[in-house]
């Protein structure tokens, strides 16, 4: 089982317990809103805890009093909504130095290769990260496996951020079922230079009276193995547990396991750990009601909260350690001295007399070299809890000074390997059929300045291996593109899908992320809509050796490469028929060498297709695709050119239904000219196409063929039309 498999198999089986425990608590949660809603989150907490967090409010109001009308951050609680809450910029400056600690978890790259990114951590002691154990369940797991920091969105555009191998040799403990906890060291020194201790740390605090249900709980993360994103609206703690959790609305995706879970204050409170699924009678439920199966989507999973261990729990499972290596030893103890609470004490200063040695949850690491006195609070692990306790080498070495700041990106990373040598892809090859020469598509006039522009003004041609497209910088989609296809058996790898790695997108970094849908403004809040290719991966997934197969297929992973499709038109297993034109035409025509050229893209009308808000600004989005399809024949001992248009369309029942409650059977599907094509969608075919479109000089009866079966496509001009 490799490594994606594993960390999905943990953690659906941890939302199962988390999906139990959310059922139990129902009648508590019931009564928690009933009060927040009566009396606010002080009415809503135990009296205890209540208590505990107005005295150490007050603590904090002392020691903040220097820095009002500065960097404080926004308290503001949030309206629970449907959206995915993400902002890529932290909203404040404190967020922000927060932010720094936290790090994406990657496999440690082979030069020239992009690492791939399967869960988050935090610095919570110099050398110490956290994450959780079905993210790094041994220290074999930790074995080449880095934690790369301030991989972000700033002002100047996405940073790769500063990668820092793990030491699981000088640190290593981790507790599964219950805490789903692990720990293990960080080298000191990033290969390229920077050093740890620059960035800070998260320290968790032992104390409680952090944080009261109703109160907003933040996320900082990165999802999807993707750039660090801050959650900080729609979300509410729900509930408390005894026994050390926390529920929460926050918003995650896969890959934010073992990110901090904190307060307004940016404190650690907690260590997200899982997402809760909707159960029914013991049964994971769907989105659509059904009973979810391993193998499905866990997208199709209707998950209902998320789940964090708490802070003060992880601390007395530590305290509770004990370590035969005199290293781990001092490096828990200095893990331990940081739980104290950084506010004990401070009613007792004269307000506005700030102890210069009091450490934020965010400060460097240097800072944290003092002994404050330690808690002495003690809460009682209860359930069966297994520790593992690694061994330690000798000391580190020093480290050296941080470099300014991470360099800028250069390759963006996700969990499938991607050519980082972008000069060196060929494209779209217009030789690639048999004795025929097939220029690229051009725009027409009218249409030409929403394309993105190359340096001589002209649309700017990305090349990916095997395929060529444009962009349309206003509608921020491809315009059109153009792929080779070859059949042959010979160039298809035996390797089966999940191998090439997780089916995750990326940015072209040759044109502005700006000009490049994501995930986040529209694919994910848009339940019903899938990442459509517009080059089929099963397509360009060929070639004359493994590195090449792997390679074209990543590389229809780009968000170039992206338009949104209803789930019932991209998964063929709903219907099929479109992903199955291709195949049936070359049975039909007999290809010379199994090839194919193929276009495709969406139909931009920027009239008539809708637009919607999820949050991060409009998206106008297509509601009809087309595509044509080129081969050499020599069916009937002579070689011919044989061309086929389609449209496919979803128009209508869009409008009246909306995203969300769309009917596949409803759709419909037509064999179109490629001369209405171009008048449809801007793009001209080049005329060696349109001599031998199918549709060219058909009757007005037959110039649009509606598609109901295979066996309605004309695949050839009729005879009349051929000399």
């Amino acid at each position: 089982m490799d490594r994606q498999q594993r960390i999905s198999s943990s953690r659906i089986e941890i939302a199962l317990q988390a999906a139990r425990r959310w059922q139990e608590r129902t009648p508590a949660r019931s009564e928690n809103a009933r009060r927040l809603s009566a009396g606010g989150p002080v009415a809503a907490d135990s009296p205890t805890r209540a208590a505990e967090f107005r005295a150490r409010e007050t603590r904090r109001e002392a020691a903040a009093a220097p820095l009002r009308g500065g960097d404080l951050p926004d308290f503001t609680e949030r309206m629970i909504g449907p959206t995915l809450d993400f902002a890529r910029f932290p909203p404040t400056e404190a967020a922000r130095r927060a932010g720094r600690p936290v790090a994406r978890i990657v496999e440690t790259p082979e030069p020239g290769t992009l690492p791939s990114g399967f869960g988050t951590g935090f610095l919570v002691a110099p050398r110490l990260l956290m994450t959780n154990h079905h993210v790094l369940p041994s220290k074999q797991d930790a074995i080449g496996v880095s934690a790369n920091f301030l991989h972000e969105f700033t002002p100047g555009g996405l940073q790769m951020g500063v990668s820092f191998e793990l030491d699981p040799e000088l640190f290593f403990v981790t507790a599964d079922k219950l805490l789903d906890c692990t720990i293990v060291g960080v080298k000191s020194v990033a290969t390229t230079g920077e050093s740890l201790d620059a960035l800070g740390i998260l320290p968790l605090i032992g104390s409680p009276g952090k944080i009261l249900i109703g109160h907003p709980i933040n996320i900082i993360q990165y999802p999807g193995g993707g750039p660090k994103q801050y959650a900080t609206t729609q979300n509410q703690l729900l509930d408390i547990l005894e026994e050390g959790f926390q529920q929460y609305t926050t918003d995650t995706l896969q890959g934010s396991s073992g990110s901090p879970a904190s307060n307004r204050a940016w404190e650690v409170v907690g260590l997200h750990h899982s997402s809760i699924p909707r159960l029914q009678e013991g049964r994971i439920l769907t989105k659509a009601g059904n009973a979810w199966k391993p193998g499905m989507p866990e997208d199709d999973i209707e998950w209902i909260a998320n789940e964090a261990v708490r802070a003060s729990h992880l601390v007395q499972w530590l305290a509770l350690l004990k370590l035969d290596v005199e290293r781990q030893r001092d490096l828990l103890a200095a893990l331990l001295r940081l739980a104290a609470d950084p506010l004990e004490g401070v009613p007792n200063r004269q307000p506005g007399s700030v102890d210069a040695s009091l450490p934020t949850p965010f400060a460097s690491s240097a800072d944290y070299r003092k002994e404050p006195p330690m808690s002495q609070t003690v809460i009682y692990i209860s359930g069966p809890t297994t520790i593992y306790v690694g061994q330690s080498p000798a000391p580190a070495p020093e480290s050296r000074p941080m470099l300014p700041g991470p360099a800028a990106i250069s390759d963006l990373e996700k969990k499938i390997r991607f050519d980082s040598r972008y000069g060196k892809r060929k494209g779209y090859d217009a030789g690639f059929l048999a004795g025929v020469e097939i220029p690229l598509p051009t725009v027409a006039k009218a249409r030409k300045g929403e394309m993105y522009p190359g340096p001589d003004g002209e649309p700017l041609i990305l090349k990916y291996h095997h395929f060529s497209l444009a962009m349309n910088a206003t509608r921020r989609l491809q315009m059109w593109s153009a792929v080779n296809v070859d059949y042959s058996p010979e160039l298809k790898s035996e390797r089966e899908r999940k191998e090439f790695g997780t089916d995750t997108w990326i940015l072209d970094k040759r044109v502005p992320e700006e000009v490049q849908i994501q995930d986040d403004e529209f694919y994910k809040p848009a339940t019903k809509i899938d990442r459509g290719h517009v080059v089929r991966r099963e397509d360009n997934a060929w070639g004359k050796s493994e590195l090449e197969i792997e390679y074209a297929n990543s590389d229809t992973f780009h968000w170039t490469n992206c338009t949104p499709q209803h789930e019932a038109f991209n998964r063929e297993m709903s219907h099929g028929l479109w992903g199955k034109f291709e195949s049936h035409l070359q049975t039909q025509i007999g290809a010379v060498g199994h090839r194919a050229s193929i276009f495709a893209g969406p139909v931009l009308d920027n009239v008539n297709d809708p637009e919607y808000d999820f949050g991060l600004g409009q998206v106008q989005y297509p509601l009809r695709f087309w595509k044509v399809i080129a081969a050499v024949s020599e069916a009937g001992g002579t070689r011919e050119l044989v061309v086929n248009g389609f449209l496919f369309d979803q128009t209508g029942v869009i409008e009246r239904l909306g995203l969300e409650r769309i009917d596949f059977q409803k759709f419909t599907r037509y064999q179109r000219s490629l001369g209405k094509l171009t008048e449809l969608t801007g793009v001209k075919f080049p005329d060696v196409l349109v001599q031998a479109d199918a549709l060219r000089d058909a009757p007005p009866n037959e110039e649009r063929r509606e598609i109901g079966t295979l066996g309605d496509v004309l695949t050839r001009k009729p005879r009349t039309d051929r000399r």
